[in-house]
């Protein structure tokens, strides 16, 4: 059946304006216009539909087969010549019910994979990074960066804390403290025996979200570690300031681990 002009004047510019909606489910430029042609034409070959929806023959096979997997295009063969036509426009939401599904299943098998590729992201994207800051005026960088970047609940664990550490510094860990105390971020400090004695170490005890243990007697240390989330600091305050920063969160964890057996045998 051929519709009257009219019928398919009023069809065309309807179609015409929800042509982004058939963009929008995958429909392309040239199976729209092969679709709208086969709905004005009905069933025929390949001659009158390249006229009406100005497609070269050469592609038009390529859109009318893709239309027939979509299933909203069907033909039949008589006298050994194809007979193409247009299926109901309800096959539309058939073509997207099956989209759907293809869409689930494709979810899924990406579900799968999503470890092993989120694995190999991680790596590349890994922060991996250490840098040297030297003087006392690095040691209290590197303190404000991080103590900066951490939030409420945060913790920052250090290990083996001398009482060298406050040299010509204990004013300004007076203020970071306040500031670290402020933010409700938690210190976890293993301290050395012998820094048991420092007024400030005994001060520290009384301040809110801190925890300090000491360790063994008879250790003696210059150095200590800090670790601000993925973040390894290895300072030392004994004759030449210095401090060691590796960006690395296995290096963390791993030091993380170390600070957690030391806390259990470490005493209050």
């Amino acid at each position: 059946m051929v519709y009257t002009s009219k019928i398919y004047i009023f069809i065309l510019t309807y179609i015409t304006m929800e042509i982004t909606s058939l963009e929008k489910i995958g429909l392309t430029s040239g199976e729209i216009r092969v679709y709208i042609a086969l709905m004005h034409l009905g069933t025929t070959t390949t001659g009158p539909i390249a006229k009406e929806a100005k497609v070269a023959r050469s592609k038009l096979y390529d859109i009318l087969d893709r239309l027939s997997k979509k299933g909203i295009v069907s033909h039949v063969i008589k006298n050994n010549v194809r007979y193409f036509s247009a299926m109901q426009p309800s096959r539309l939401l058939d073509f997207l019910d099956k989209k759907e599904e293809e869409i689930k299943n494709q979810k899924i098998e990406i579900e799968k994979i999503i470890p092993i590729l989120q694995q190999e992201y991680e790596l590349k994207n890994l922060q991996q990074d250490a840098e040297v800051f030297e003087g006392l005026e690095g040691l209290k960088n590197i303190r404000e960066k991080y103590i900066e970047s951490m939030k409420k609940g945060d913790k920052i664990y250090f290990i083996g804390v001398p009482s060298s550490a406050y040299d010509k510094l204990e004013a300004y860990y007076k203020e970071w403290n306040e500031k670290r105390i402020k933010k409700g971020i938690d210190s976890y400090t293993l301290f050395t025996d012998e820094a048991k004695k420092h007024p400030y170490v005994k001060e520290k005890s009384k301040h809110k979200n801190t925890f300090i243990r000491f360790l063994p007697k008879n250790i003696l240390l210059y150095s200590w570690i800090e670790i601000y989330n993925d973040t390894v600091v290895i300072a030392i305050n004994y004759k030449k300031q210095m401090s060691i920063v590796i960006n690395n969160k296995y290096v963390a964890e791993t030091y993380k681990q170390y600070f957690n057996m030391l806390w259990t045998i470490a005493k209050k």
